[in-house]
């Protein structure tokens, strides 16, 4: 066996005291950043330096460069990319359901107003509707008396102001959603941009900075993951890691970031009055599997079993229930319109139809601002208004002077109460009462929003449980950085005191072997 380098103790212990101080800046930075939203644990990744060993003429020397201390490989994260995967898909599923039980929400405030009215007064069409058929309960005890004329009319313009608001308010919620929806995509477009700009620098850094694949510059790393997570949130994100520290992405099955390229999302909304989510590259439509964009796109679309084109949705949203409460503005009309006999009518030209007396018709205004009734339209909800002529004279919906016929307003009693209409819209088909239909309509929100409501809560309590798993990795622990660091803080003691033993071995062979005396 040959003899070792002399100085090859110093540099074993050398070593040992740098790659400890370089372990306790790891630590300090760590529990610097305990508090720090989206920061991941960094450790120290030490190799031994490996022994490089020869045979010559003179020996073996094996054994003789064994001890050659420590080498830092890099500094790297304690990150579990599958963790990081199976949160995102769930954070999408959670971030789909919260947007639909807030949009269904929304719904069930303005539709639950059809049956109790605006803030619980009980105002709402259910009252409409009692007042109209007392009103008519009174006409039909005294036929000719002004006052119940007057009353009424007046029960008559109640209802159709009813439904004016209810219709307002369902387009005044789908258009805020749609407002919503149009920054939502900007603000995407944004982290994609974001992402892409990470990209390029992280890049640049490890290029630049000599860093291999397996390490990176951390502070970017987290900030990149940090967007992703944000990200998930409007649709299903897949992260392909690249070994130039850039990360591929995938939104959506569809590729909107690839290094340091970005694709953008295009708001569109269509002459039917439904919006469109586009990829700029393609001009095609996006294919919307979850998060944010699939709840908005499906409830302001949604028009049910009526849904139609590539844009529809078959979601009961905004459309439905505005269908709905056309159907039964439909029917409103249908009683009162055809009810009161005309009695003017004078049997020509034969086989006409017989005339009723109209009561409501579409309001429309021309392009000075000024509102035109038009009775033989068909209405909606939005349009329906009482006519001219029994809003100037409510006595027009009474008989003649001479007559006693109460026939005609026991006829819209029954109409009102207890006849079955079949309310249509297209696909769907309701037969029922007036009443029926106002608590089939309130009760199929209610559905929709129980379970949008439980499907969320278990989605994020889902999420989460694993956030919490994600944090037990990525996460500082103060006891364990502070076990690190007294562990950092004795190898640097030894390492030091091994110096200082080297340096009495390195005396002894100068100074004392060989000596005389």
């Amino acid at each position: 066996m040959s003899v070792r380098p002399t100085f090859m103790g110093f540099e074993a212990s050398k070593t040992a005291i740098f790659a400890s101080q370089k372990a306790l800046d790891i630590v300090g930075q760590n529990l610097a950043n305990m508090s720090t939203e989206g920061y991941t644990r960094q450790r120290t990744d030490q190799v031994s330096v490996a022994n490089y060993a020869y045979r010559s003429r003179v020996g073996d020397t094996s054994y003789n460069h064994i001890g050659m201390g420590t080498n830092v490989e890099g500094i790297s994260q304690t990150r579990d990319e599958r963790m990081d995967t199976a949160f995102r898909n769930s954070y999408s599923d959670t971030s789909y359901y919260s947007k639909s039980n807030d949009m269904f929400s929304e719904l069930e405030t303005i539709i639950s107003e059809i049956d109790i009215g605006t803030d619980g007064d009980g105002y709402g069409l259910s009252w409409g509707l009692k007042q109209m058929y007392s009103s008519l309960e009174a006409l039909s005890n005294n036929v000719n008396v002004a006052a119940n004329a007057t009353i009424f009319a007046d029960s008559v313009k109640n209802m159709t102001s009813l439904l004016n608001r209810t219709s307002e308010q369902l387009d005044e919620a789908c258009e805020s959603y749609k407002e919503q929806l149009q920054t939502e995509v900007g603000d995407c477009n944004l982290i994609l941009e974001d992402i892409a700009t990470l990209n390029k620098q992280i890049s640049e850094v490890m290029a630049g900075a000599g860093y291999t694949e397996q390490y990176g510059p951390n502070e970017l790393i987290d900030k990149r993951n940090m967007l992703l997570d944000e990200l998930s949130s409007f649709g299903k994100v897949e992260v392909k890691n690249k070994t130039d520290g850039t990360v591929d992405v995938k939104l959506n099955n569809h590729q909107c970031i690839k290094g340091k390229e970005t694709d953008r999302i295009v708001y569109q909304e269509n002459r039917d009055n439904t919006v469109s989510l586009l990829w700029k590259s393609t001009g095609e439509g996006m294919d919307k599997q979850n998060g944010i964009f699939k709840a908005s796109a499906e409830i302001i679309n949604g028009r049910g079993l009526n849904s139609e084109g590539v844009s529809g949705s078959d979601t009961r949203g905004f459309k439905y229930y505005q269908d709905q409460l056309d159907a039964f503005a439909v029917q409103i009309a249908e009683v009162l319109n055809n009810s009161v006999p005309d009695p003017k009518y004078d049997g020509t030209p034969a086989g006409a139809p017989y005339p009723y007396k109209k009561l409501v018709g579409e309001s429309e205004f021309d392009e000075n601002g000024n509102e035109h009734i038009y009775v033989n339209r068909k209405v909606t909800a939005a349009n329906i208004t009482i006519s001219d002529e029994l809003l100037s004279d409510p006595s027009y919906v009474l008989p003649d002077k001479n007559s006693s016929d109460n026939s005609y307003f026991l006829d819209m009693i029954s109409k009102l109460t207890d006849e079955k209409h079949v309310m249509y819209n297209g696909v769907e088909r309701y037969e029922g009462t007036l009443q029926d239909f106002i608590s089939d309509y309130a009760g199929k929100i209610g559905s929709d929003v129980s379970y949008t409501k439980s499907k969320y809560e278990a989605c994020e309590k889902y999420s989460n449980e694993l956030q919490d798993n994600r944090e037990n990795i990525t996460g500082v622990s103060e006891s364990e950085e502070t076990v690190a660091m007294l562990t950092h803080n004795r190898a640097f003691q030894a390492a030091a005191k091994m110096m200082t033993t080297m340096d009495e071995l390195l005396d002894v062979i100068i100074n004392q072997i060989g000596a005389l005396g």
